[in-house]
């Protein structure tokens, strides 16, 4: 099985567990008997602060996680900044806790990172023709967009995947994702569509 039937992405060696995935190991094994909840700790029209804890069966706090979304940062993050934080804040208590892959930082830490330039070499095809920056983002973006589909967000990976308009950028995303997801932001494409035009 590959990283779209595994929840596993591979971003230029390392393994990076998406959070739909560590959430369903956390409800089907360790988790049992924990509470997994989430709080905003800061909201304005500027930027938003959540947190995640979880607490063992006696009520004591196991493991915590913050994360920060500026509204401005994204198309996406213009009305989805919560939800984006709080997938990440999940994300981080849940590696604290030890389900994090083999690296820590989540998703969104990962698509602000500095790209090692020297450590992709040049390719063929779609991603042979986007620029080293671009290509970190969006195989970082794919996994936010993985991520939205398993929350059942699809207008919200819709949103993450239009945030590209070079079609080399779109089909090297694309490549991330499975037909099943690529089915489902096409509906909503479509449904977006139609409500323009009411």
């Amino acid at each position: 099985m590959g990283a779209k039937d595994t929840g596993i992405v591979n971003i230029h060696g390392r393994d990076y567990e998406t959070v739909a995935l560590r959430v369903k190991k956390f409800r089907e094994g360790i988790g049992a008997g924990m509470s997994l909840v989430t709080e905003i700790v800061h909201r304005d029209e500027t930027c938003v602060v959540m947190k995640a804890t979880i607490k063992d069966g006696t009520g004591n706090v196991v493991a915590t996680g913050h994360a920060e979304e500026y509204r401005d940062s994204s198309k996406i993050n213009a009305t989805s900044a919560l939800e984006n934080a709080e997938t990440s804040a999940i994300g981080r208590a849940l590696a604290a806790l030890g389900l994090g892959g083999t690296e820590f930082a989540s998703a969104d830490e990962l698509k602000r990172a500095i790209v090692d330039k020297q450590s992709i070499t040049p390719t063929s095809g779609a991603r042979g023709r986007v620029e080293v920056a671009r290509r970190k983002i969006i195989e970082d973006t794919a996994i936010l967009v993985k991520d939205a589909l398993a929350e059942e967000r699809d207008f919200d990976a819709l949103g993450l995947c239009e945030e590209f308009t070079d079609p080399d950028e779109k089909t090297y995303l694309w490549t991330f994702l499975d037909s099943k997801e690529r089915s489902r932001i096409k509906t909503q494409a479509e449904a977006a569509k139609q409500r323009k035009v009411a």
